[in-house]
C-alpha cells in the first residue's frame, strides 16, 4: 500500500506540473526608464543617467549597473546579487530614484521603475495579412485581436510590428504661414484651446442631479480644416488656409512580412512564471475562434512558434527515459533469463520515476530539460537496488532457503550496501543543487530530482521488491540451448575473471603502475578537450539580425533585407521566415530581424550550423549592411544581446573606447571561426545641430525655449491635442508638422518662422546657425563607467572556451591603464560556472568519502571504494574526445554524476568482502570469493546504467546535442570504471589493508 500511495501521489504530480524548456532562473534585476522628448544621448547621459546611477549604486547587493542613453530616453538596468529579494530591491531603487529627482531636469516624464523578467521572450509570432490596408489591418490587430489574446491565461505582453498607430496629422505649409503672419506655435495653441472637452461640475435640483460637460471637441477632418486660428482685418484665418488635415498614421518606422508578404506582426510574451506550452496552446485555440470572426479576405497565422521546440525537446527526453527503461529491462532479462524475475525488478523503474514526479510537484518544479534529463540519467540507476535485492534473494533460494527467509536474509544482507550507494548518490547532488551563481540556480532542480529518484528507488527496493520476491520469485529449471548458452558463457566469464584476479593479486605492483598510467592518460586526454558553456544545438530555427549604417532610412534597410530574404527562401531547407524592420523600443529603422524556421532535422541533409555557416558566406557578398546570424539562446544569463561572447571595455573617453574596440575587433575578424564581430559603440550617427546665438536671440526678445519648440513642432512633429472617435470610443493623437517637401534639407530649418514678444515674426536664420555633424547613436555605461561592448559568435568548430582565451589575450595586449575589461553574458557565465562546478566536484568527493566512512566505520576502506573515481575519468574524457564533444557545464555534471555512480560497484565488492572476513575467512580468500559472487550484480547494475543513458548519449532527438555530452561522459566513465574496478579495487583493498595493519603495529609499538 505504501508503494501504491507513492505511485498515486506521483501520477497526481505529473498531471499538475507545468512544461518548460529550462528551469526558470529568477534574476533580481530592476530597470529604470526615463524619457525626455528630443534630448540628445549626451544630455540624457550626463543630466539623467549619471545622477540616477550615482544614487542607485549605494544600494546593498548591487552586482552590475548597465545603462543606455539614447535620443530622448535613458534606460538603467540594476542587477543585484542572487540573494537579494526582488521586491525589496525594487523598493530600494524607487527610494534612491526619488532622491535623484532633485538633480534631474524638471520637464522629464516620471521615471518608470519595474522588475525585469529576463525570460520574458516571445513564444509565438503571429502574422495578420489580407486585402485591407496595413493601417486597417493594424487597427484590427490592435483593437480587436490584441484584447482577445490578452484575456488568455498566462499571456503577458503583446507587441505589434509593421503597424503605425492612427494619428490626425496636421500638415503645415511654411510659406502660407509666413504669408498669413503666423507661426507654428499659433497653430498649436489654437488646437490646444479650441479642441477640448471639460467637466463642468454638477447641478443639483430638489430631487435630481446632473453632470455638466463642456463639449468643444472637433468631430471630423472637415471641422479640423475649418478651425479658425485667428482673425486678420476682420476675416477669419482657418487651418485649411495654412495647411491641411489628414486622418493618417504616426510616422512609419517599422515593417513586417511573412514569407515576403506584407503583414502586421504580433509577438506573444507570456507572464512571468506562466506555463509557456499551455500559453501557446491557449493562443492557438483562441486563434481558431478568432479566424471565424475576421473580415473576408483577412487571415492570421502563426509565423514563428518557439513552443514547438520546447514540446519536442521535452517529449524527446521523455522518450529517452522510456527507451532507457526498456533497454535496462532487456538487459535484466538477458542476465536473469527469467520473465518473472525481470518483471519484479523492472517494476522499480516506473515506480521510482513516477514517485519522483510527486516530489517535483511539491518542490514547484516543472517538466523541463533539467528535471527530465535527471530522470533519463537515473533510469538505469533506479533499478540497481532492486537488482541487488533480487539477485541476493535468488542466491539464498538456490542455497536452499524458502522464499520468505531468502527475501529477509537477502535484503538485510545487502541493505547496508544499498543504502551506502544510494545515500552516496543523493549526497553527491547536494553541492550540485546548492552551487553558487547562476549555474547553481540552473542545476538546482536537476540535483533535487536525481536525489528524489534514487531515494524513491531505495524505498521501493527495500519494501516492495522483497515482498514480490517472497511471493513470486521461484527457482526456475532452465531448459533449451539459449539458456544453456548463457549459463555456460557466464560460467566461463566468472572462471576467467577468478583466474585474472589471482594474477592481479600476485602482481600488485604491476597493477598499480597500470592504474597510474591510465589516470595519467586521462589527464592527457583532458588537455585535448575543448570547453564551452553549452554546446550548440540544432533547433530547426535561428535568427538573422541586420544592421544598416547608422542614419539609413527605412526604405534603404528594407531594400537590403529583401536581398537576404531572397537568399533564405532560396535555400531548400527553409520552411518560412518572419521579417520585422524597426526593432527595439526606439524603432531603429536601420535594424531588422529575420526569424528563420527550417524543416525538421530528419527532413534535411545539412545541419542547422552548416546552413548558418553557408548563409554567412553568401550574405557577405551583399554590400551596404552588417549581418549577424545567431542561434536562439534558450539559457538566459544576461547580457545586452544574445551573442555568446561579450567583452565589455570600460573607461572615460568614448573616442579612445572606440579605438580600442576597433583594434580588438580587427584582430578578432582575422581569427578563423570568429564570426559576427560587432560593437555597440557608434559615434557616427548623422545629426543636424541648431546652434542658437544667445545674444541675437536676447536682442530680439526671443526665448530659447520658443526656438527649440518651433524646431520640434515643424521638423520632428509635436503632439498638441487629442481627437476622440466616438464610434470606436478611443482617442488618437493630433500632431502638427511641416510638409515633407519643406524639411528635406538642413537649410530648411533656417526658414522656420517664430513670433517675438512684440507680436512680430522672424525667421530662425536671424538667431540660429545650422550645421551638420556626427554624434553617438547610444551611450552605454557599465558599472558607472562609459563602455563599449564587443559581440561575437563562433563557427567552424571553434568553441566558446577557445574564443574567450583569444579575446582575453587581445584585451591584455591593447587595453592600457585607466581602462578595464570584463566578460558578460554567456562568456561571464562560462568562467563563473566552471569555477563553481569544480568546487561542487570537490565537495561531492568529500561528501562521498564522509558517507562511506560512516557506513564502513573506517578511514581507509572508503579510499578503496573511491579508487574507482580516477579510473572512470579515462572513459569519460575518452568518450568526449572520440565523439568530438566538449567539456561543457552539462558534461561536467555528467562527471559529477559519475562520482556517485562508479562507487556503487566498489561498495558491492568491499562490503561483501568485509562480510566474509567477519565470518572468519582469510583476506585474500575473501577477496577471491566475494569478487566472482558480486560479478553478476556488478555487471547487471553497470550495464543497466550504461544502457539507461545510451539514448541521452546518442543525442539524436530535438536539442539532443546539448545533453549528449552528459550522457557520453557517464557512458564512457561507467564503462571504463566497471572494467577497471573489477581488477584494481581488489588489489587496492589488499594494499590498503596491509597499510592499515602496518599503521596499527606502528601505533602499538609506540604505545609500548
Amino acid at each position: 500500500m505504501i508503494t501504491l500511495a507513492l505511485i498515486f501521489f506521483g501520477i497526481l504530480g505529473y498531471q499538475r506540473i507545468g512544461i518548460d524548456l529550462y528551469p526558470k532562473v529568477d534574476f533580481p534585476m530592476v530597470t529604470i526608464t526615463t524619457t525626455l522628448f528630443g534630448a540628445a544621448p549626451e544630455v540624457m547621459d550626463t543630466d539623467i543617467t549619471d545622477p540616477v546611477e550615482e544614487q542607485v549604486n549605494t544600494i546593498e547587493g548591487v552586482k552590475h549597473i548597465t545603462s543606455t542613453s539614447g535620443y530622448g530616453f535613458s534606460q538603467i538596468v540594476v542587477e543585484f546579487e542572487l540573494y537579494r529579494n526582488i521586491d525589496s530591491a525594487v523598493q530600494d531603487v524607487r527610494a534612491k530614484v526619488d532622491l535623484a529627482k532633485r538633480k534631474l531636469p524638471t520637464d522629464i516624464d516620471p521615471p518608470i521603475i519595474d522588475k525585469i523578467d529576463i525570460n520574458a521572450i516571445p513564444i509565438l509570432w503571429l502574422s495578420m495579412k489580407g486585402n485591407l490596408s496595413l493601417q486597417k489591418l493594424g487597427m484590427l490587430a490592435d483593437e480587436v485581436l490584441r484584447p482577445q489574446l490578452e484575456s488568455i491565461k498566462g499571456v503577458g505582453t503583446i507587441n505589434l510590428d509593421g503597424y503605425a498607430k492612427r494619428e490626425i496629422r496636421v500638415w503645415l505649409d511654411g510659406k502660407k504661414l509666413e504669408a498669413h503672419r503666423l507661426a507654428s506655435n499659433d497653430i498649436a495653441r489654437a488646437l490646444l484651446t479650441k479642441n477640448i472637452e471639460l467637466p463642468g461640475g454638477i447641478i443639483e435640483s430638489v430631487d435630481r442631479e446632473f453632470t455638466v460637460r463642456s463639449l468643444g471637441e472637433l468631430r471630423n477632418i472637415e471641422e479640423f480644416n475649418n478651425l479658425i486660428i485667428t482673425y486678420q482685418n476682420g476675416a477669419p484665418i482657418r487651418l485649411k488656409d495654412v495647411g491641411w488635415t489628414e486622418d493618417g498614421t504616426e510616422p512609419v518606422r517599422s515593417m513586417a512580412r511573412f514569407n515576403r508578404i506584407p503583414s502586421v506582426g504580433l509577438s506573444i510574451i507570456p507572464r512571468s512564471g506562466a506555463n509557456v506550452v499551455e500559453v501557446a496552446r491557449g493562443v492557438k485555440g483562441k486563434l481558431d475562434e478568432i479566424k471565424k470572426t475576421l473580415p473576408p479576405g483577412v487571415d492570421i497565422e502563426i509565423s514563428f512558434d518557439s513552443s514547438k521546440f520546447i514540446e519536442e525537446a521535452i517529449s524527446d527526453v521523455q522518450y529517452d527515459v522510456l527507451i532507457g527503461g526498456l533497454l535496462a529491462a532487456g538487459i535484466m532479462f538477458i542476465f536473469l533469463l527469467s520473465i518473472r524475475s525481470t518483471i519484479i525488478t523492472a517494476i522499480s523503474i516506473p515506480a521510482s520515476l513516477i514517485t519522483s514526479f510527486g516530489i517535483m510537484y511539491i518542490m514547484g518544479f516543472t517538466r523541463n530539460y533539467m528535471t527530465m534529463l535527471a530522470l533519463s540519467m537515473m533510469v538505469g540507476v533506479v533499478i540497481d537496488d532492486a537488482i541487488i535485492v533480487l539477485e541476493n534473494t535468488y542466491r539464498h533460494m538456490e542455497e536452499g532457503a524458502d522464499p520468505v527467509t531468502a527475501a529477509k536474509e537477502g535484503t538485510s544482507e545487502i541493505a547496508f550496501a544499498a543504502m551506502a550507494a544510494t545515500f552516496s548518490i543523493a549526497a553527491v547532488f547536494i553541492p550540485v543543487a546548492f552551487m553558487g551563481g547562476i549555474i547553481g540556480r540552473f542545476f538546482y532542480q536537476f540535483g533535487v530530482t536525481v536525489a528524489a529518484s534514487v531515494v524513491a528507488s531505495l524505498v521501493i527496493a527495500l519494501i516492495l521488491i522483497p515482498m514480490l520476491c517472497s511471493r513470486y520469485l521461484k527457482i526456475e529449471v532452465r531448459h533449451g540451448k539459449v539458456y544453456r548458452f548463457f549459463d555456460q558463457s557466464y560460467e566461463k566469464l566468472e572462471n576467467r575473471y577468478r583466474g585474472a584476479l589471482v594474477f592481479c593479486l600476485n602482481h600488485r605492483g604491476f597493477i598499480v603502475l597500470i592504474a597510474v598510467a591510465i589516470f595519467a592518460g586521462s589527464i592527457g586526454i583532458l588537455a585535448l578537450l575543448k570547453s564551452e558553456f553549452v554546446p550548440k544545438s540544432d533547433q530547426s530555427r535561428f535568427v538573422i539580425r541586420i544592421e544598416a549604417p547608422t542614419g539609413s532610412t527605412l526604405q534603404y534597410t528594407d531594400e537590403k533585407i529583401q536581398k537576404v530574404e531572397n537568399l533564405v527562401l532560396g535555400m531548400p531547407e527553409t520552411r518560412s521566415i518572419f521579417t520585422t524592420i524597426g526593432v527595439g523600443a526606439q524603432k531603429e529603422v536601420n535594424k531588422g530581424l529575420l526569424l528563420v524556421s527550417l524543416k525538421e532535422k530528419n527532413d534535411r541533409e545539412r545541419s542547422q550550423q552548416k546552413i548558418m555557416d553557408g548563409l554567412r558566406e553568401k550574405v557577405r557578398e551583399i554590400p551596404g549592411f552588417k549581418t549577424y546570424i545567431e542561434e536562439f539562446q534558450d539559457i538566459a544569463v544576461g547580457g545586452r544581446r544574445s551573442a555568446p561572447l561579450q567583452l565589455d571595455i570600460k573607461g572615460p573617453d568614448m573616442r579612445y573606447l572606440e579605438k580600442l574596440s576597433n583594434q580588438i575587433m580587427q584582430e578578432m575578424v582575422k581569427s578563423p571561426g570568429m564570426v559576427d564581430v560587432s560593437s555597440d559603440l557608434e559615434l557616427t550617427k548623422p545629426e543636424v545641430r541648431v546652434l542658437i546665438d544667445r545674444n541675437k536671440a536676447s536682442d530680439l526678445g526671443v526665448d530659447i525655449q520658443e526656438i527649440a519648440s518651433a524646431v520640434l513642432q515643424m521638423v520632428g512633429g509635436q503632439q498638441v491635442s487629442k481627437f476622440k472617435d466616438t464610434e470606436r470610443a478611443k482617442r488618437y493623437d493630433v500632431r502638427i508638422r511641416l510638409t515633407k517637401d519643406q524639411r528635406m534639407n538642413p537649410e530648411d530649418i533656417s526658414q522656420i518662422t517664430i513670433r517675438t514678444p512684440k507680436g512680430g515674426l522672424i525667421k530662425l536664420a536671424q538667431v540660429v546657425k545650422v550645421e551638420e555633424g556626427i554624434s553617438p547613436n547610444l551611450i552605454n555605461r557599465k558599472d558607472r563607467q562609459r563602455s563599449s561592448t564587443i559581440y561575437a559568435d563562433t563557427a567552424g568548430g571553434k568553441v566558446l572556451g577557445e574564443a574567450i582565451a583569444e579575446v582575453e589575450g587581445l584585451a591584455k595586449k591593447y587595453i592600457s591603464s585607466g581602462y578595464t575589461y570584463s566578460f558578460f553574458g554567456h562568456a561571464e557565465a562560462f568562467k563563473e560556472s566552471f569555477h563553481y562546478l569544480f568546487i561542487a566536484l570537490l565537495q561531492a568527493i568529500i561528501i562521498v568519502y564522509m558517507v562511506l566512512a560512516m557506513q564502513f566505520n573506517s578511514f581507509l576502506h572508503p579510499l578503496t571504494v573511491m579508487i574507482a573515481l580516477p579510473l572512470s575519468t579515462v572513459g569519460a574524457f575518452g568518450a568526449l574526445y572520440v565523439t568530438g564533444d566538449t567539456l561543457s557545464i552539462l558534461s561536467m555534471i555528467g562527471m559529477i554524476t559519475l562520482t556517485a555512480l562508479v562507487v556503487k560497484n566498489s561498495i558491492l565488492l568491499v562490503d561483501y568482502t568485509n562480510t566474509l572476513r567477519e565470518r572468519g575467512m582469510e583476506r585474500n580468500q575473501a577477496v577471491l570469493q566475494a569478487s566472482p559472487v558480486r560479478l553478476r550484480p556488478i555487471l547487471m547494475t553497470a550495464v543497466t546504467t550504461i544502457l539507461g543513458v545510451l539514448p541521452v548519449a546518442l543525442g539524436y532527438s530535438a536539442g539532443g546535442e546539448v545533453r549528449a555530452g552528459m550522457g557520453r561522459a557517464t557512458f564512457g566513465g561507467m564503462f571504463a570504471s566497471t572494467l577497471l574496478t573489477l581488477f584494481i579495487v581488489p588489489v587496492a583493498y589488499t594494499l590498503l589493508d596491509d597499510l592499515q595493519e602496518k599503521l596499527r603495529s606502528l601505533f602499538k609499538g609506540k604505545v609500548k
